[in-house]
């Protein structure tokens, strides 16, 4: 197939015991193994015409060494990294010009994480990872009004989510709309003016843990001037 494409990819990372800054190092975690990432990707891409492309890709991304206690159901055994995690999924996207003044990029994702064993005595095998949504979908579209006006509307959706890897508090699924004009002053400065949550839906964006999960913005307006030089 002409202007088509395959690719595969394998990558292999690290994290050192104490995380994001090292914030949680400490001399009883010290001397355990780092937590391994290892990601396989294979994907492929089609340009079926200069103006419009469509890309398709499925992946697994294992995580290793999670601390889990070494008796799942015993809370005062010793924390060890024996835990695992996987996550399989697979991405569509396309984007392109429909015609001379309407474009658009559109996005979706199918994912699946969970724990492959047990960590605690309410975390276990099969659960779920927080936050991970098992279906999330992104559309954005401009149209250009005149050469210097245009306008855009875009729609994001999560699915529904667990708050905490205990899988016992559930965060609804939410679609969000927002909204832009950009404006060419002259041919070096642009203005532009993005709405979030143009219909100020109430929604959750993601937690912490169960009783620690964070709102969704109300309705917020942005304006700012770009500089070309």
């Amino acid at each position: 197939m002409q202007n088509a494409s395959i690719y595969a990819g394998y990558s292999k990372t690290y994290q050192p015991r104490g995380g994001d800054q090292l914030t949680s190092l400490s001399i009883s975690n010290q001397n355990l193994d780092p937590e391994t990432f290892q990601n396989y990707e294979l994907g492929a891409k089609w340009d079926i015409n200069p103006s419009f492309n469509v890309t398709a890709a499925v992946f697994q991304l294992d995580r290793d060494n999670v601390l889990a206690l070494s008796d799942p159901s015993n809370a005062a055994s010793p924390t060890v990294p024996i835990g695992k995690q996987r996550t399989r999924g697979v991405e569509l996207s396309a984007a392109g010009e429909l015609n001379e003044q309407l474009s658009f990029v559109a996005a979706y994702t199918l994912s699946n994480g969970e724990f492959l064993d047990n960590v605690s005595g309410t975390v276990r095998a099969g659960n779920n990872l927080p936050n991970m949504p098992k279906h999330s979908a992104s559309l954005w579209s401009r149209y250009e009004v005149t050469p210097k006006l245009g306008v855009a509307l875009g729609a994001i959706y999560q699915g529904k989510r667990y708050a905490s890897t205990d899988n016992l508090v559930v965060m609804p699924g939410f679609t969000r709309l927002d909204a832009a004009v950009f404006y060419d002053v002259t041919d070096q400065i642009t203005a532009q003016v993005n709405v979030e949550n143009l219909l100020d839906k109430r929604y959750f964006l993601y937690a912490n843990s169960n009783n620690n999960i964070t709102p969704g913005s109300p309705t917020a307006v942005k304006v700012g001037l770009t500089a070309r030089f």
